[in-house]
């Protein structure tokens, strides 16, 4: 069995080291391997060099913002799954993001134990 590659971007440091160290935990690290990017412009170098399975993206942040790695990914890797993590959510939102093929989508502050379930779903 192949190791899942999870990619996790937000430009709060302190919240992809949280969310990556969550995600390895109960014996996770020979399942998954999570890389972090704090820029979409990180994210898009990642993406480039390494087969990732699952984003998990914030939609605000400088330079290019989620919804342009969302627009990549569509067009570059459609086969990636993504789940997007946002402030800022309403029903509008939810709803161009299921058009977006967008897998998930959960509300900040959230609990990690959701996100982890989430991801635990999408990666089945």
């Amino acid at each position: 069995m192949s190791k899942k590659r999870i990619l996790v971007v937000d430009d709060e440091e302190d919240l992809t080291w949280t969310i990556s160290k969550h995600l390895y935990r109960n014996g996770n690290r020979e399942k998954r391997e999570i890389l972090c990017a704090n820029s979409g412009r990180i994210a898009l170098k990642i993406l480039n060099e390494k087969k990732v399975d699952l984003v998990l993206t914030d939609l605000r942040m400088p330079e290019i913002n989620g919804y342009e790695l969302l627009d990549y990914l569509a067009k570059s890797y459609p086969e990636t799954k993504v789940i997007v993590m946002t402030a800022f959510g309403t029903p509008e939102l939810e709803s161009k993001l299921s058009n977006m093929s967008v897998l998930g989508y959960i509300e900040k502050p959230f609990e990690i134990n959701e996100l982890r379930n989430m991801v635990e779903n999408v990666l089945i």
